[in-house]
């Protein structure tokens, strides 16, 4: 069987920001417990930028963390869990996760696609 390598990358809003950081997700613990992170990939968190923890990385919206799906759309970006993507010329079609097929849901080959947007800055 040959192994398939991926990308295993999360995204979140950040807190207070329109902003999106990728990297590794963190849960918050002890005082911290209900809150989520994102930790940066990266040799240096010291160049991250303000707000970034040097444990936790940046706190984020919890309800914005979304998985990157190992896709890209047209034009090479990546598309993650709660992105909209356009196809064609009227249609959209939202990411979502497939809890019951264990699948990302997205219709056609994302290679038809363009990245416009996510469903938490487009509501």
């Amino acid at each position: 069987m040959e192994k398939i390598n991926r990308e295993i990358l999360f995204r979140g809003q950040k807190i207070g920001t329109k902003e999106f950081v990728c990297g590794d997700p963190i849960h918050g613990v002890g005082f911290k417990k209900g809150k989520m992170f994102i930790l940066p990939i990266m040799e240096n968190l010291a160049y991250a930028g303000a707000g970034c923890h040097p444990l936790d990385g940046f706190e984020v919206i919890p309800e914005t963390v979304g998985q990157f799906t190992g896709l890209t759309d047209k034009n090479g970006v990546k598309i993650f869990e709660g992105d909209i993507l356009k196809g064609g010329i009227f249609l959209e079609y939202k990411v979502e996760w497939d809890g019951e097929d264990g699948g990302w849901n997205i219709s056609e080959s994302a290679l038809n696609f363009e990245v416009i947007g996510n469903i938490y800055d487009n509501n």
